[in-house]
């Protein structure tokens, strides 16, 4: 019997000359393989609409599949996490366009900080996010992970990764909050309290 997949992955904050390339070429690749294929950008929703009516169709072709995949984008999108959630709990299986990197490390800091993934890659300045940025790029650094695929991964210019790198030290030591927040994170990795198969960001 035909698998049916749906195809999950970031729409909000882009043009369609950005994302629709992404779900087309997926839908393609996935329908060669033998699926039944399930593209949100065919929701019957007219795309100016409210993000929550886009929501609430492609959430009711997801019921409808057997498997979810996942592009490489997912995780800085609200409504591809959302998806994958409800996947998850449904008991889909879950296919990745490109394996999730460090998600121990982004589930130790939403654990300990309340910061899921989308935040450290987006520009936001405010204090906790830019904490958790340097966290995560500290324990990326302690992996042996270049400052270059760093930068790749949460979408920052290399300079601020290097600012980030340079200054844990110091806030580690002289900001009592950055190092509550640090320890924490460190305390969930070293007893390996979370679980990839868990991470929800």
């Amino acid at each position: 019997m035909q698998k049916k997949i749906y195809i999950s992955g970031q729409i909000s904050g882009l043009t369609p000359e950005q994302y629709a390339p992404l779900f087309l070429a997926a839908e393609k690749r996935l329908k060669e393989q033998g699926y039944d294929v399930v593209n949100p950008l065919n929701n019957g929703v007219a795309p100016g609409e409210p993000w929550q009516e886009h929501m609430k169709a492609d959430i009711r072709l997801l019921l409808e599949c057997d498997e979810i995949y996942m592009l490489p984008n997912w995780e800085v999108s609200t409504g591809a996490n959302l998806e994958r959630s409800i996947a998850q709990n449904l008991g889909l299986e879950i296919r990745y366009e490109r394996q999730p990197k460090h998600r121990d490390i982004k589930r130790a800091i939403l654990v300990a900080m309340a910061v899921p993934f989308k935040y450290i890659v987006e520009d936001s300045r405010g204090r906790w996010f830019v904490f958790a940025r340097m966290i995560y790029a500290h324990h990326c650094k302690k992996r042996g992970v270049t400052t270059e695929e760093i930068s790749q991964e949460t979408k920052h210019d290399t300079s601020t990764i290097h600012y980030y790198l340079r200054n844990y030290e110091k806030e580690y030591k002289f900001n009592r909050e950055f190092r509550a927040a640090a320890e924490k994170v460190a305390t969930l990795l070293s007893k390996k309290l979370t679980t990839p198969s868990d991470v929800s960001l």
